[in-house]
């Protein structure tokens, strides 16, 4: 009798023990009220994906303890979480591929450097970059653009690693550039060579909270 209940209660505790769906996600799976979500408790797989991305956007959100960070991040995830609805609903190859993915963009090293960085008064006029992740390389990739005209009238293009300081040293038309990151601006300089005698002065461009070069306009 004694080794009937002792087997019945380690059973028990190993039940308890094993993580199930609804307490592996990382919202309550008893409300899930959507197909994704319905889909993301279902399977166990998607559902720890779910688990870790959210807790790498909770670390993400702690890269810039101020300024436009936060709130830019945040847009972000609302608008992914918006596109995973959208796009994936309840179809488990697609969550799957699209949680893998999120993983990887909130985990990227240089993640706190990506934005969309504006200079002048957009959408009117001025000019923006979009600084996203470069993929599978660790760097950023960088575009310019011309306001108002998204996507349509790109100034410059280029690729690297950001330094320990927040540079990237890029090269444009065989001409040495400069982008230096701060908190929450990135500044274009373009210094005077040999070659290269016209420089340019100085660019400052400030991150957009409510901007996301992912996002279409």
């Amino acid at each position: 009798m004694f080794r009937v209940a002792f087997w019945a209660g380690l059973a028990a505790l190993v039940w308890l023990a094993v993580p199930t769906a609804a307490s592996a996600a990382s919202f309550d799976c008893a409300k899930a009220g959507t197909p994704t979500e319905r889909a993301i408790c279902k399977d166990p797989a998607i559902s720890r994906l779910d688990d870790q991305v959210a807790a790498a956007f909770k670390t993400a959100q702690g890269l810039w303890p101020a300024g436009n960070w936060s709130a830019y991040i945040r847009t972000e995830q609302r608008q992914w979480l918006k596109d995973r609805n959208d796009i994936c609903k309840g179809d488990v190859a697609c969550l799957k591929q699209d949680y893998a993915r999120r993983l990887s963009f909130l985990t990227h090293p240089s993640l706190k450097w990506m934005g969309r960085y504006v200079a002048g008064r957009c959408p009117n006029d001025g000019v923006y970059l979009d600084v996203t992740q470069s993929y599978p390389e660790a760097g950023i990739g960088v575009e310019l653009y011309i306001c108002p005209d998204p996507k349509g009238n790109m100034l410059l293009q280029a690729r690297g690693d950001v330094d320990a300081s927040g540079k990237l040293n890029f090269e444009d038309a065989g001409c040495p550039r400069v982008l230096a990151f701060t908190q929450d601006t990135a500044t274009l300089s373009a210094p005077r060579t040999e070659r290269c005698a016209m420089g340019t002065d100085l660019k400052v461009f400030r991150r957009d909270p409510a901007k996301s070069p992912y996002l279409s306009e």
